[in-house]
């Protein structure tokens, strides 16, 4: 019997994670990207650090020094999500943040009153890794905490919870 070993990118897939959205102000425009690989890189201080494509929009504000949110999405955001990362306009993109509930905050970024929590960073250090770069941010806040479970990122495609078994529940 003959197996084919998964590729590389088939294997990474299976590394599952939340799903956040990242935005920062750049003079009057609204920036944002939705990122899966974000991690508590320390927590004296606290710092969190997110990978993020080299083309991705709000890279360049972030870079310059522009404050920046990062909003822990749930389940209910699925739509926007697909939305967001779908082949759409800016326009459209923009369009969809504000039917969300996207507000401006008073660092400039917008963020989602209704995310499971928004952290406020400012960039502590950024490094190049090939195709992304890893920011490695300074969180100087966070929102309240809301209701709900966590947006998934996992096997290619963004999920909720119930999309799968529970485990020992």
């Amino acid at each position: 019997m003959t197996t084919s070993i998964p590729t590389l990118y088939e294997s990474f897939a299976l590394y599952g994670s939340g799903v956040t959205l990242v935005t920062a102000r750049d003079g009057d425009d609204d920036r944002f990207f939705i990122a899966g690989s974000v991690l508590t890189a320390s927590v004296d201080p606290f710092t969190l650090a997110v990978s993020a494509g080299k083309d991705r929009d709000a890279l360049p504000a972030i870079l310059d020094g522009a404050p920046w949110a990062v909003s822990v999405l749930a389940t209910h955001h699925l739509p926007l999500v697909r939305r967001l990362t779908a082949r759409t306009t800016r326009e459209e993109r923009l369009e969809a943040l504000e039917a969300a509930g996207a507000e401006r905050s008073s660092e400039g970024p917008l963020w989602l009153p209704d995310a499971l929590v928004t952290f406020w960073c400012t960039t502590h250090s950024s490094t190049p890794v090939h195709d992304q770069v890893l920011l490695v941010g300074e969180v100087h806040r966070n929102s309240h905490h809301s209701e709900g479970l966590p947006l998934l990122r996992w096997n290619r495609d963004f999920r909720t919870a119930s999309d799968s078994d529970a485990i020992g529940g």
